[in-house]
């Protein structure tokens, strides 16, 4: 049954696909593209944080093509939040070329504590639900859960990583730098400092994936130069990547390398990164329900757990009995709060 709810995300991928084989998508990175693309991944975080609850109770996945579902989410691992990271780094870096010093003077309220303040929202939720579940939680860890550093049973690396990108962003951007290439590469050498600073306090997960950030406001930064080179060796490109990801991801699995800093995996990430832009430089995802999700990313990120929690705390025995309607049923009640969200969200500047 979890096989179905599989097929159907990539059916949805599929509905009003809009392939170039003889030339290029113009619009490839713009907004609307973008977040269909966002879509998908966020409801492939939905599925991967179902699967750790439904791990978690030990739940046995006999269904007709259970292990397929399972083996989707293992296989694309941590490279879900990829797309996230790369598009902020380029959106930023577009928005900057765009809207130049007015865009620094909202930036502060705007990208960084209108996303903490939301987020401190959903934390004191999830303690409100934690402690309607007998859930007992410290007032340290809520207090450092405000800022991402700690949890309550909501999901929080990836919201303090990003705050933190945006804010080695906005230094980036207000140095006196002339040239465009000498901002990006100041944030890569900032966000490879973070990097190291986190891999001597938190897991591996917290830092595996955070150089696509700076890779994707790099590919803003060299825009015009990286199309054109993309474009003239496009198959030959695609396939090397291609092929480099398979690699990666077969050598990673396999445990060809591990290293503390996780600089493979970064590697993997960015390179899976430009493979997806690749793709959809051909093929336009573009239909509505995409995105959809990916304008609402935030709210189904932050409060995608809430169903789960409930259903596992208040029906355990039934979750493991039918996992596909555990899923379904928090992918519902997800996208019902994210439509809902509007009502409570916290939009400053």
């Amino acid at each position: 049954m979890l096989l179905g709810l599989l097929l159907l995300l990539f059916v949805l991928c599929l509905y009003r696909v809009e392939v170039n084989l003889g030339g290029f998508h113009a619009d490839y990175l713009s907004k609307p593209k973008t977040d269909s693309v966002k879509g998908f991944f966020i409801v492939a975080v939905l599925f991967k944080h179902a699967v750790g609850y439904l791990n978690d109770l030990e739940c046995g996945f006999e269904g007709l093509g259970d292990h397929w579902f399972v083996s989707f989410n293992n296989c694309l691992g941590q490279l879900m939040v990829v797309m996230f990271l790369f598009y902020s780094g380029y959106g930023i870096s577009e928005s900057f070329k765009q809207k130049g010093e007015a865009y620094l003077k909202r930036y502060p309220t705007r990208r960084i504590m209108t996303t903490l303040l939301n987020f401190d929202v959903a934390v004191m939720a999830f303690v409100l639900l934690d402690w309607a579940l007998g859930i007992r939680v410290t007032t340290s860890q809520v207090m450092l859960s405000l800022t991402g550093w700690e949890n309550v049973g909501n999901s929080n690396w990836y919201i303090f990583v990003i705050i933190m990108c945006y804010v080695l962003a906005w230094v980036a951007l207000r140095l006196p730098l002339r040239q465009w290439l000498h901002r990006a590469v100041f944030l890569f050498v900032l966000c490879l400092a973070l990097l190291v600073v986190l891999s001597l306090i938190k897991d591996t997960y917290w830092f595996d994936t955070l150089m696509a950030f700076p890779a994707g406001f790099m590919f803003s930064a060299c825009k015009d130069r990286v199309e054109r080179f993309l474009q003239r060796w496009y198959w030959l490109l695609l396939t090397v990547l291609a092929l480099s990801v398979a690699v990666q991801l077969y050598g990673f699995w396999s445990g060809w390398y591990v290293d503390r800093l996780c600089l493979t995996y970064n590697t993997l990430s960015i390179t899976f990164g430009l493979l997806v832009v690749m793709l959809t430089m051909k093929v336009g995802i573009g239909n509505g329900a995409l995105q959809w999700l990916g304008v609402h990313l935030f709210p189904i990120y932050i409060y995608m757990r809430i169903p789960m929690m409930i259903m596992v705390q208040w029906q355990p025995g039934l979750v493991t009995a039918c996992p596909a309607a555990f899923v379904a049923v928090s992918l519902v009640v997800t996208l019902l709060i994210a439509w809902l969200y509007r009502y409570w969200q916290i939009r400053l500047g």
